[in-house]
Parts: structure tokens; sequence; C-alpha cells
């Protein structure tokens, strides 16, 4: 995995459910963008809302500018995703009940948004997912490590190119 954005290591800790893993970063892991994301996650996890309202509110404040399918699927998978950020440590602001404090906010027609820390939600994601990777046995880390090509087969005219590994520079150990 190319990447230590919020992407890149999702995705990292997703493929080692199925395999052995490396995750190359430009930097340390903690110094992404994603860190610095500020707001918080919307899905649908009070009892009085549903993932049709969530799509029909997303679908009005994207103005035409969203595909159907693609805002079904996240918002169908975004409940389950949430659970597991909360199972790999993600700490999100709770009510006086303990229960995940919500809030509805821009185009959303009821309480559907989780924070971190009010609207550091970026770098509490950062911090668990880096945390969840760096614990995993099945991920090897590789910092400050530079991609310079891919190799790849196949017939890119055709667009039959495949990805087979990549090229990288390692300033600590000189390769």
């Amino acid at each position: 995995v190319i990447g230590s954005g919020v992407a890149g290591l999702r995705a990292g800790l997703a493929a080692a459910e199925h395999g052995d893993v490396i995750i190359v970063a430009k930097d340390e892991l903690e110094k992404t963008n994603t860190a610095w994301a500020q707001g918080g996650i919307a899905a649908v996890l009070a009892v009085d809302d549903t993932v049709d309202n969530h799509i029909e509110d997303t679908l009005a404040a994207g103005a035409g500018l969203c595909e159907r399918h693609t805002v079904q699927t996240l918002v169908e998978e975004g409940p389950r995703e949430v659970e597991r950020l909360i199972e790999i440590g993600m700490r999100f602001d709770r009510d006086a009940l303990g229960g995940l404090a919500l809030t509805r906010e821009g185009g959303h027609g009821c309480r559907r948004i989780v924070h971190s820390d009010g609207d550091a939600t970026g770098r509490e994601l950062s911090r668990a997912l880096v945390a969840s990777c760096r614990a995993h046995p099945r991920i090897r880390l590789f910092e400050k490590c530079f991609v310079l090509d891919l190799i790849t087969a196949g017939t890119q005219a055709r667009g039959e190119d495949r990805v087979l590994g990549a090229i990288t520079h390692h300033p600590k150990y000189g390769l």
C-alpha cells in the first residue's frame, strides 16, 4: 500500500485480513493530511435515523454531483465502519449516558455526525489507524520511503496494466 493517510492505513488493515502487507510512507506515518481533517463522520447510528434518509440527505446536499450507488454503499457500510474504528481504539465524543454524542450538521436531516475531541476527528482517526497498523503482526511499515516507479505488466494501451510492485528508495537503509 502506498501512502499512510486514512485510505492507505484502512486499506492496509483490510488487506492484512488476507495476507502480509507492506505500507510505504514518504514520511512518518503520523505526518499526513488526515490528522488535519476537521468535522466529523456521518453514519446512521441513531434509532430514529434510516439508511434511506441518509442517502436522500447526501444526494440533496451533493446537488447532482453524487452517484446514487456510491452514496448507497457508503451509507450502508458507515455504521459498521464506525464500529470497526471503535474496535481498533478510536475515541469518539460521548454523551452524558456514555453513548456516542451525535450532532446534526450541514445538509443532514437528523443527528448522525460523530466527532472526536470536538473538531479533531482527523487527528484521532489518524492516531487510531497508525496504532492499529503498528501493532498488527502482518503489517510491515516503511517510513521515509519513496516510491520511484511502479512495476506493471500488461498492455497499457488497452487498459490492461496490472501493478505487480514498486521500485522504492529507502534512505535509512541506503537502498
